[in-house]
């Protein structure tokens, strides 16, 4: 019995071995692991056979799309159409196939179709073989020197023996591949998809979105995933916060799209590592921006701007404050206190008239007061548990003065236009006039 499939020869032509051999070899993976079906592979001279002792192929296998895998998270393939176009990939490369499924042998070939008036893949189907539940597939062609160093790399495991176990580091979301024959490879479920240069160690991906020729994981979904198990493999091993450390600093591709979210669910200890490394670098004052606008503006403020990539400034934020918080904390940063003796006539007198104002209404003293100037020159004055700090240049000016001490004390009741905080103010405001007025006219 010969059947025709709709597939012409020259689909997905840069298919070729390699390619072959990985969707063949995927889906004894697959059977093995729905099935039960151990998976053996082995050379026997020029063939490659892989065979799946417990299970047959069903005719609908050669029907593309068919699959019963695409509800299977744990299974490789989902799409139904590895096998065919493996076994084409390979008879197009000049290789002979061979499939012994139970009592029957498949021989694929290409051939002219009458029906299509096309050159298609077709399977010749012989009966009547000895019953035996397994499948065994056969490839010419192939030498063991040829499977050991072009074949066996490509699926880790084919080659787990020749990693050790201190090499890898297993996470829900995959396996972070630290020995260096894996540098730079990219594998989805065990089979290497692509090979980056600008990549330190390697990953085994356990879900990814590979592109139609299955030789790219998406760039999005690679360095989320990337992330991930990062950051479970550091809480596993510390002694792992150097090498992706390292990695934001390259501003490598498994760290592109690292935001302010990712950063805070890195843990705490690496953060603080990125942080101690970053000031012993730049020293206490430097600050990480984005370019050298906000450079030049931290300049202004006695800071160092460092520019540094997106990730690495995310990571330093999470410790140190974004941007935004930092302008803000350096507005409000007092650069000098003066002592009452440093004071003019002009300003004690301001202060002091300030102070017993208020304090006829809602309680302050001169203890809770200090003069200084603040780096900023728009700023008069701020509230704190501390204290009330009030610019040199405020209590000048005895309306100012007298200003600011009301704003900053009604405070106690609110944030700046709070309920509480208006309110507060309207009351020391019109005490103040009461109390002036009965002096006034007694």
């Amino acid at each position: 019995m010969k059947i025709e499939l709709t597939i012409k020869v020259d689909y997905l032509p840069t298919w070729g071995l390699r390619e072959g051999v990985r969707e063949l070899l995927q889906n004894a993976k697959d059977a093995e692991t729905e099935f039960s079906a151990p998976m053996t592979v082995r050379t026997r001279g020029e063939v490659l056979v892989i065979e799946n002792e417990g299970c047959t192929m069903p005719y609908e296998a050669l029907l593309l799309g068919h699959t019963s895998k695409s509800e299977r998270g744990d299974l490789i393939g989902k799409f139904g159409e590895g096998f065919k176009l493996g076994v084409l990939a390979l008879l197009r490369a000049g290789h002979t196939v061979k499939i012994r499924n139970g009592s029957e042998v498949w021989i694929p070939e290409i051939l002219h179709s009458e029906k299509f008036n096309a050159r298609v893949l077709a399977f010749d189907i012989q009966k009547n073989r000895k019953d035996e539940n397994r499948v065994a597939i056969e490839i010419s062609g192939i030498s063991l020197q040829t499977f050991k160093e072009d074949i066996a790399p490509c699926f880790l495991w084919l080659s787990k023996d020749m990693v050790k176990e201190s090499d890898k580091v297993t996470t829900e979301y995959g396996t972070l591949l630290l020995s260096p024959i894996h540098k730079g490879k990219v594998f989805v479920k065990g089979i290497l998809v692509e090979t980056k240069s600008d990549l330190t160690v390697g990953y085994d991906i356990h879900d990814a979105d590979v592109d139609r020729d299955r030789r790219m994981v998406s760039s999005y979904d690679f360095s989320w995933k990337t992330r991930l198990i990062w950051r479970q493999a550091m809480g596993q091993r510390p002694d792992l916060f150097g090498a992706f450390h390292q990695i934001i600093e390259m501003n490598a591709p498994e760290v592109q799209g690292l935001d302010a979210y990712d950063a805070t669910r890195l843990p705490l200890p690496f953060v603080q590592h990125v942080v101690d490394a970053f000031v012993a670098k730049h020293g206490g004052k430097a600050v990480p921006v984005s370019n050298l606008g906000e450079s030049q503006e931290l300049e202004h403020f006695g800071r160092t701007g460092v520019v540094v990539n997106p990730a690495l400034r995310a990571v330093l934020e999470t410790k140190l404050g974004n941007l935004g918080a930092t302008r803000e904390a350096l507005k409000n940063e007092v650069t000098r206190t003066y002592g009452w003796h440093e004071l003019t006539k002009e300003q004690r007198a301001n202060v002091l008239r300030a102070v017993k104002l208020v304090n006829e209404i809602s309680p302050v003293s001169l203890d809770e007061i200090n003069v200084v100037d603040f780096r900023s020159t728009d700023l008069e004055g701020t509230f704190s548990a501390a204290g009330i700090q009030l610019s040199a240049s405020t209590v000048a000016n005895a309306s100012a003065c007298l200003t600011v001490v009301v704003h900053e004390v009604a405070h106690r009741s609110g944030s700046d236009g709070e309920k509480g905080h208006v309110a507060q103010i309207e009351h020391i405001w019109s005490s103040i006039v009461q109390n002036l007025t009965k002096f006034t006219f007694a």
